[in-house]
């Protein structure tokens, strides 16, 4: 405690007014600020370097913390998010799994642990019709008591209750609440909103109220645009049973949350769930399932999970992804901090005749070790300010882009900076500035001043010289490890894109279908997509026209199938229903058999195409055709005829290589024909043409383009991970490798130039400019091998934390070792030879009177 009394006892007394109410050490520190800013005015070009270094990287590393933290850090923003916690079934090792119905309320009801539980049909789109314009929206079903439990307020009129939600009335309650950002953008921030009425698939609902700005309900990342009663669902579905979607237990709509009581721990309510779920899933297990559902049903097991963080479709996916990029943009504000180290170290260095002076004045070595640790700190400081501010635009920027690619609804990631990122941010800029500053602070005070004031003080002390080669070496290892990293994912992002996946994407634009209102009522499906093929397969350009219920090269619909004859389990194969003409538009042809036709209809018998790879599967050494298939899913999907074998083709995960798959005509299903997708060849421009198949939809009736796309951007999305990688780390790369050049630059010019007396003398006595280039040169490489030789090693060791994330690409990748190699040889052969070359042109008369 003596320092306590120390500085209290320098206190001025309270009768002295000619005196300011001062500490010691804060003089101190701004009279060390004050003398830093003078010292870095006099060298503002090292200045701006080390500001723009720092900004870069400490911007580069803010913005992906600040995506880890909004997506997986940040808790929920509603009262007392440590006290939800989400339930669910699971089968194995599946990803999380709703609740039906019922199992959700038996659960509910036979809890002791919760003070109240919630469920929510989320992440829906449908067609929403506002003053006469449709559009495709986010809607969100809710039980009565979501908004309550999690505690939102309205900006306008009310949220939905307990009061709309009512399993036993005749009716549902059609009424919605508007998201904040959807009455924005929707309604202009009119707040006479309250009662008007706005159709969902037909079904006319009143606004009864608007949510606060910010308000994201359970989800992480998306925006309940608009919210509904659970009850209210089947209306959106074409009308159906209503009491058999709702009651039925194998119905898995929900997910499900509850809030903790005072005082209950999460390992309780994880424990008593668990407990409770055997008897209530064996109790509600319906005796009509086929025996391969009925035997999964049982098998489903309870997940619980905190809910702090809240729901996301995303956060699986990138987790480890932002993990492995915070590492990454970390290295790169190490490879900047040393570059800074050494460049520092070259201005002690040229300082050292200045400090001796101010060590032979009675300067302590403390007091210049906190002067040069004042400099280093404010210019982090500075970068930091700097960093920050390219932060908030690049990661929002990136936001935009993943959530744009991945969702085709409007999403929102809360990256507002929170006292963690703020942290966590200064954090960084002092540990920064005491990095790079640490390296010449010490040398600083180890040169004996009577030395140091009696030699030139060009002189390049050893202490200095050592240090310096020491952060090349480290700088060049470091930057070798950001290069190979990036190789890697660059090498795994072309790898993807030159895969073949079985079908001509280029040239096919697709256009996804959705009904008008009571626009499937009644309709002839098969007339009516037989006609619209032929309407727009007569457009000019369009070379060909079909339809099929999925997506290419976008999430995939799986079932198991096996041949009825067997009694295994069956093989888990890819699953697509299309019409006439999509082979031939897609090009995926038939190697022997036939694809279907319009005559293959209700009335004709069920009949599928099957993929080379599955035939081989199932019927190994016999022929296919004619054979009979099984969906074990589908009860209606039974004793199904193959009549053709089509080439192998990956319709959903390129990264698959010839997946089994099976084709079935959707014309002899028509209770799920509709929302589908027409595809057409056409060599005509993409917006051309989708204003053509948009006019031609419209015009008959029954349906409209919600959107069109080109497959090739569908598939350039389905990589939309590999490509973030690759653009970022070429970016990190790229600028480690300028950091590594300048830092090698850097020492090699104060090298050359503390050198000069001694080249002068080497050419005036016979030496060849040629040999003095090559001397220069030899150590410039040296020191690169050096440092090549220990990034080989670490890139090794670091390639195994990525390696899962590579395709086609082996983590110990000898291309691209070889190829960042001389990447990082050739800038260092080039940062070496441009002060060398500059060094043996100087005259040596010159060179001999050198102080």
């Amino acid at each position: 405690m003596s320092w306590i009394k120390q500085l209290l006892s320098r206190r001025p007394q309270l009768g002295d007014h000619s005196k300011v109410w001062r500490w010691p050490f804060l003089e101190d520190f701004f009279m060390d600020v004050r003398y830093g800013v003078r010292v870095l005015r006099k060298s503002p070009g090292f200045a701006l370097v080390a500001i723009a270094s720092l900004a870069l990287a400490i911007g580069a590393n803010t913005a992906i913390f600040s995506l880890l933290n909004g997506l997986v850090l940040r808790d929920l923003p509603v009262p007392h998010p440590e006290q939800l916690v989400r339930f669910g079934a699971q089968s194995g090792d599946e990803p999380f799994v709703a609740l039906s119905l019922p199992l959700f309320e038996q659960l509910s009801e036979g809890q002791r642990v919760f003070s109240s539980t919630f469920g929510w049909l989320g992440d829906r789109l449908s067609t929403v019709e506002i003053n006469g314009a449709l559009s495709r929206n986010d809607i969100w079903a809710v039980t009565g008591s979501f908004y309550s439990e999690l505690g939102a307020a309205p900006e306008l009129g009310r949220l939905i209750g307990p009061e709309d939600y009512d399993l036993r009335a005749a009716s549902p309650a059609l009424v919605a609440v508007l998201a904040y950002n959807f009455w924005q953008r929707h309604y202009a921030n009119d707040r006479n909103v309250i009662g008007r009425v706005l159709r969902i698939e037909g079904a006319a609902f009143t606004i009864i109220g608007v949510t606060r700005s910010g308000f994201t309900g359970i989800s992480a990342d998306r925006l309940p645009e608009i919210t509904i009663p659970l009850t209210a669902v089947p209306l959106l579905t074409g009308g159906g049973d209503r009491q058999k979607l709702l009651r039925r237990a194998d119905v898995f709509l929900l997910e499900a949350a509850g809030r903790l009581k005072p005082d209950i721990r999460f390992e309780e309510a994880q424990a008593q769930l668990q407990s409770n779920w055997p008897a209530i899933r064996d109790a509600l297990a319906p005796s009509n399932l086929p025996p391969t559902e009925r035997s999964r049903f049982l098998g489903l097991h309870m997940k619980v999970e905190p809910g702090d963080k809240g729901a996301s479709a995303l956060r699986k996916q990138f987790t480890k992804p932002l993990y492995v990029l915070m590492a990454i943009s970390g290295l790169v504000l190490l490879v900047a901090c040393v570059n800074l180290a050494t460049l520092m170290l070259s201005r002690a260095a040229a300082r050292s005749h200045e400090i001796a002076v101010r060590i032979a004045l009675g300067a302590s070595r403390a007091r210049l070790v906190r002067q040069t640790l004042t400099e280093s700190i404010l210019l982090s400081m500075v970068g930091t300010l700097a960093g920050f501010f390219l932060a908030y635009w690049w990661s929002r920027s990136l936001a935009d882009f993943i959530l744009g690619q991945f969702f085709n609804a409007p999403a929102q990631l809360n990256l507002t900076p929170d006292l963690r990122v703020l942290v966590s941010t200064a954090t960084v800029a002092v540990l920064s500035g005491v990095l790079f500053g640490l390296a010449p602070a010490w040398c600083a005070t180890r040169e004996d001043p009577n030395i140091a004031l009696q030699k030139n003080a060009q002189k390049f002390s050893r202490s200095t010289g050592r240090l310096g080669k020491s952060l090349i070496v480290t700088q060049v290892a470091l930057s070798l490890v950001l290069l190979t990293a990036a190789g890697l994912f660059i090498r795994t992002l072309n790898k993807l894109r030159t895969i073949e996946p079985g079908y001509q994407a280029e040239g096919v634009l697709d256009a996804s279908l959705y009904p008008k209102p009571g626009g499937y009522k009644n309709l002839d499906w098969v007339n009516y997509y037989q006609e619209l093929t032929a309407r727009v397969s007569l457009l000019p350009g369009v070379e060909s026209a079909g339809i099929a219920k999925m997506s290419l090269g976008w999430r995939a619909w799986r079932e198991n199938v096996r041949g009825s004859e067997a009694s295994d389990a069956g093989v888990k194969t890819d699953f697509a229903l299309v019409m006439p003409g999509f082979f031939n538009t897609v090009e995926i042809y038939p190697e022997r058999g036939r694809v279907f036709t319009w005559h293959d209809d209700d009335h004709a018998p069920r009949v599928a195409v099957i993929s080379e790879s599955l035939a081989k599967k199932l019927f190994a050494g016999r022929e296919a055709i004619g054979q009979r298939l099984e969906i074990t899913t589908e009860p209606t999907w039974q004793k199904v005829e193959i009549v053709g074998i089509v080439s192998d083709a990956s319709l959903y995960d390129i990264r698959e290589h010839a997946p089994p798959t099976v084709y079935v005509p959707s014309t002899q299903y028509g209770e799920i024909m509709g929302w589908s997708q027409l595809m057409l060849r056409t060599k005509a421009a993409p917006a051309a043409m989708a204003n053509a198949v948009r006019q031609t939809v419209d015009s008959l009736g029954h349906e409209y383009v919600a959107k069109t796309h080109m497959v090739v951007e569908t598939i350039d999305r389905s990589v939309l991970r590999e490509r973030l990688f690759a653009v970022l780390s070429a970016f990190f790369g790229a600028l480690a490798l300028l950091l590594a050049g300048v830092g090698l630059y850097g020492l090699m010019a104060y090298n050359v130039t503390q050198r000069t007396q001694e080249i002068g003398v080497r050419v005036a006595l016979g030496a060849a400019r040629s040999d003095v280039l090559s001397m220069i040169l030899r150590e410039t490489l040296g020191l690169t091998s050096v440092g090549l030789a220990l990034g080989v090693a670490c890139a090794l060791a670091a390639s195994q934390f990525v390696a899962s994330m590579l395709y086609g690409v082996s983590a110990r990748d000898p291309l691209t070792l070889a190829a960042v190699t001389v990447v990082l040889t050739t800038v260092a052969a080039v940062a070496g030879w441009i002060p060398a070359r500059r060094a043996v042109r100087v005259d040596p008369m010159v060179a001999l009177r050198y102080e």
